[in-house]
C-alpha cells in the first residue's frame, strides 16, 4: 500500500481562484460515469481517491489506456451534460433574478457554468444573430416604400394609362394649375438678400485667408469622407463590430459602481464582477427571447405582439431591482434609490463609451 506523502495542508480556494480557474470548477460536474475514480490512489501524489479529482494536488484521475470508442462516448456524454447545465443556468438567469450570482458567491458553483464562459457564449451567439439579421437578403422582394403609400395611376379615356401615356400627364396638370400670386414685397425682399450676399462675399474676398493647420485639413478630409456613401457604410459596419468589445470594456465599471454603492455587503470586487457578468448575460438572453416571442405573437394576427413586448419590457425594468434586492438584501426603499443611481451612472458610462468609440472609428478610417 503506497505511503501517503507528508504534504502541507492547502488553504481553501478563494473567490479569485474560483473565477479564474473556472474550467476546473466546470470539470467537477462532469458526466455521471466519470464520478467514480479509475484508480484507488492519485498517480501524482499517492493520496487515496474518493472522487474524480485528488483533494491534495487537484489532478484529474483519467485513464489513457482505453480505446478510441470509449473516449469518444465519454466526450459525447460530457458535451450533453454541459448542455443540460447550460440551459438550466439560462432558465435560472431569466426567471430568478440574482439567484445565480448569490449561489456562486456563496460557494454553490458545481451546477453552474463559469460566469465569464457563460457570458462569452451568450454574447457571441447574440452578436452572431445580429450580424446575420443585418446581412440577410429580403426574400419577398418588397420595396422600401412606406406600407401605407398608395400608388396612383393616371387615367386616359377612362382607362389606366400606360408608361408612355402617363409621362405627359404631369406637365399638363402642372400647366393647368393657376399661377400663384406673388406678394408685393417679394421683389424687394429678393433684392435685399442679393445685396447682402454680394456684400458678404466681397468682404470675405477682401480679407486675407490664413493657411489651414494640419488639424483643420484633417477635419476637412474626414468630413469629405463622411459624405461618401461607401465610407458611411464602412464606418457603420466597423462601429457594429466594435460594440462587443466596447460593452466588454464597460462591464468592469458596472461592477465598480455596485462595489461603491453596496460596499457594506462585504463582497470583494471580483464577486461584484460575477454579478455584472450575470446581469449582462441576462440582457443578451432577454433581447433574444423578447424578439423571438414577439415574432411568434405576430403570426396569429391577433395583436398580441404589443402585449408580449410590454410584458418583456416590464420584466426588464423590474429585473435589476429584484436582482440587487436578492444579492445584497437591502430594504426596498434603499434598493430602489441605489438602483436608480446605478442606472444613471452606467448609462452615462455607456454614452461616453459610444462617443469615444465613434470618434476613434472616424479618426482611424
Amino acid at each position: 500500500m503506497p505511503v501517503e506523502p507528508d504534504l502541507p495542508d492547502l488553504p481553501p480556494p478563494s473567490v479569485t481562484e474560483a473565477v479564474v480557474l473556472g474550467a476546473v470548477a466546470a470539470h467537477a460536474a462532469e458526466a455521471h460515469g466519470a464520478h467514480r475514480p479509475v484508480h484507488t490512489h492519485c498517480e501524482n501524489c499517492g493520496t487515496p481517491l474518493s472522487g474524480p479529482f485528488c483533494h491534495r494536488c487537484g489532478q484529474h484521475d483519467f485513464e489513457f489506456h482505453r480505446s478510441f470508442r470509449h473516449v469518444f462516448l465519454d466526450a459525447l456524454e460530457n458535451f450533453f451534460h454541459f448542455d443540460a447545465k447550460l440551459f438550466q443556468n439560462f432558465i435560472t438567469l431569466l426567471f430568478q433574478p440574482g439567484k445565480l450570482s448569490a449561489d456562486f458567491n456563496a460557494g454553490k458553483r458545481a451546477a453552474q457554468v463559469p460566469p465569464f464562459r457563460l457570458y462569452l457564449f451568450v454574447s457571441v451567439l447574440f452578436f452572431f444573430l445580429v450580424f446575420v439579421g443585418e446581412n440577410r437578403p429580403n426574400p419577398l422582394g418588397r420595396s422600401d416604400a412606406p406600407r401605407g403609400a398608395l400608388k396612383i395611376t393616371p387615367l386616359v379615356d377612362g382607362k389606366p394609362a400606360t408608361g408612355a401615356q402617363a409621362l405627359p400627364a404631369a406637365p399638363q396638370k402642372a400647366a393647368a394649375k393657376p399661377a400663384r400670386k406673388v406678394g408685393r414685397l417679394r421683389p424687394a425682399e429678393e433684392q435685399i438678400r442679393a445685396d447682402t450676399a454680394a456684400k458678404n462675399s466681397a468682404e470675405a474676398a477682401a480679407k486675407p485667408k490664413a493657411p489651414k493647420s494640419d488639424f483643420e485639413k484633417w477635419v476637412d478630409h474626414q468630413a469629405m469622407r463622411g459624405m461618401d456613401p461607401a465610407s458611411q457604410r464602412q464606418m457603420v459596419d466597423t462601429f457594429l463590430h466594435s460594440l462587443p468589445k466596447m460593452l466588454l470594456f464597460c462591464l468592469p465599471f458596472f461592477a465598480l459602481y455596485t462595489r461603491l454603492l453596496f460596499r457594506q455587503s462585504g463582497l470583494v470586487y471580483l464577486q461584484h464582477l460575477v454579478i455584472a457578468l450575470h446581469f449582462h448575460t441576462f440582457i443578451y438572453l432577454w433581447i433574444m427571447c423578447r424578439d423571438g416571442w414577439v415574432f411568434l405573437a405576430k403570426l396569429p394576427q391577433l395583436g398580441l405582439d404589443g402585449w408580449v413586448a410590454f410584458a418583456c419590457n416590464l420584466w426588464l425594468t423590474l429585473y435589476p431591482l429584484l436582482m440587487l434586492r436578492r444579492v445584497f438584501g437591502n430594504s426596498w426603499k434603499l434598493t430602489v434609490f441605489k438602483t436608480g443611481v446605478l442606472a444613471f451612472a452606467y448609462f452615462l458610462t455607456l454614452g461616453l463609451a459610444l462617443m469615444l468609440t465613434a470618434f476613434v472609428i472616424i479618426a482611424l478610417l
